[in-house]
């Protein structure tokens, strides 16, 4: 009797604990504020890390939410409302370089993956000069993007029309209607629009080899508060990027759902680009692309000059997860 007591007792623990495990699973899962700034190709790795449930398997509840804008995402950091952003190497400098709370601990694109797509009627560069050209903002990555374009193609930015029109489906829907006779664009709408007619002046990824565009970042406040927090996250990142390279129809499904767009040679060409060109092995971000943003932000904001991307850069979590063997270990 006593053992079939005994049976029925470790038989009801059982079943209890099989009902609670999953709320007590949920429970152990650190929260954690998650912001990006773009609907683009740069944050499809990190979609697809959370639908893969790759945060959970680290024991994360990231909370993943879209911010518009650079500088607002950077405000929002610095405010302690988001713990870790997915930003812009610019505006995230910029405000390091102004005193903020803000350090680069990774990064997500260590080139700038824009095209300059202008109208067909644009036979030469020549042919850009007092013609309008969208970017999101002043200051931004396709800001920069643009003047290294026209840079190399022997113009200046006082030879166009430089209007500030915010996201990439706003400077593409002001293309269409001919308000604008160009655009900083990326893959895969840059591909979409080549196909309908319209054409590629330059490749900026081809001709500036080391300029950051995407980092991750927090303050220095949350990093030394909460290092294992950040170490589970980029956990998760690097198996989700390397998962992502390696499972090449899960990752164009879930880009073409978070970008809006029907899974086709455009998406396909897409991934194959930013995984081949623009996705990092190991999530550093590039020391010479942090001072090259540096020198250029220097033009505008002579406190930049002074800087030195050590100062504003901490690879540590990165630094030893490497050392672990934790990246080969993807391989």
């Amino acid at each position: 009797m006593r053992n079939l007591l005994k049976a029925a007792l470790a038989t009801g623990l059982s079943v209890v604990a099989g009902i609670l495990s999953p709320a007590a699973a949920e429970e152990a899962l650190t929260k954690v504020n998650v912001a990006y700034d773009g609907f683009t190709m740069t944050s499809a790795p990190i979609q697809y890390t959370l639908a893969k449930g790759l945060f959970k398997k680290h024991g994360l509840d990231v909370n993943l939410v879209f911010v518009e804008g650079g500088s607002v995402l950077t405000q929002a950091l610095v405010g302690g409302s988001i713990d870790i952003a997915q930003n812009g190497y610019t505006p995230s400098i910029t405000a390091a370089v102004a005193g903020a709370d803000v350090v680069i601990i990774g990064s997500m694109a260590n080139r700038l993956p824009f095209q300059l797509v202008v109208d067909p009627s644009i036979g030469k560069p020549e042919d850009l000069r007092g013609k309008s050209i969208a970017i999101s903002k002043f200051g931004s990555s396709t800001d920069t993007a643009l003047k290294f374009a026209l840079k190399s193609l022997g113009l200046a930015a006082t030879d166009v029309n430089i209007l500030q029109l915010g996201g990439e489906g706003t400077r593409a829907a002001a293309f269409e209607s001919r308000q604008v006779q160009g655009l900083m664009s990326q893959y895969p709408r840059t591909q979409e629009m080549i196909d309908d007619g319209s054409k590629m002046l330059v490749d900026v990824t081809e001709i500036v080899k080391d300029y950051p565009n995407t980092a991750y970042v927090t303050s220095r406040n949350y990093l030394s508060g909460h290092p294992d927090v950040v170490k589970r996250f980029f956990m998760a990142m690097g198996e989700g990027l390397h998962d992502f390279r390696a499972n090449p129809a899960e990752a164009m499904d879930t880009t073409a759902s978070f970008l809006k767009l029907e899974k086709g040679p455009s998406v396909e060409q897409a991934f194959r680009f930013y995984s081949e060109k623009v996705f990092p092995q190991d999530l550093r971000p590039s020391m010479p692309g942090v001072a090259a943003v540096l020198a250029e932000l220097s033009n505008t904001m002579p406190a930049a000059a002074s800087v030195k991307p050590e100062s504003i850069v901490d690879t540590s979590t990165l630094d030893a997860l490497d050392s672990e063997g934790f990246f080969k270990a993807l391989d």
